[in-house]
């Protein structure tokens, strides 16, 4: 899993069924001190209601897509967390 930041979203009005229910987000992983990568990647929130500037948890695997959505989803990188604050130790 990694943390990211929600930096945008992606609106994409033929999809798969499955995908229907759910928002299409760009994010970008978030270092320990909170600066994003340049690398942006798609994550779908299956309903958590994630926004632009919101911390998530994402997971990269397609079984946590079909476990959250309940159905088969094509899909492999998949909000499971909002994330309102988090700490590191160095």
């Amino acid at each position: 899993m990694n943390l990211c930041r929600v930096v945008g979203t992606a609106v994409a009005p033929r999809k798969d069924a499955t995908l229907r229910p759910a928002k299409l987000l760009a994010v970008r992983t978030l270092s320990a001190d909170g600066s994003v990568s340049s690398g942006i990647q798609v994550a779908l929130d299956p309903g958590f209601g994630a926004g632009v500037g919101d911390a998530v948890l994402i997971a990269k695997e397609g079984a946590v897509s079909e476990q959250l959505m309940g159905v088969p989803t094509p899909a492999n990188v998949i909000i499971v967390a909002v994330v309102e604050d988090w700490t590191v130790e160095e």
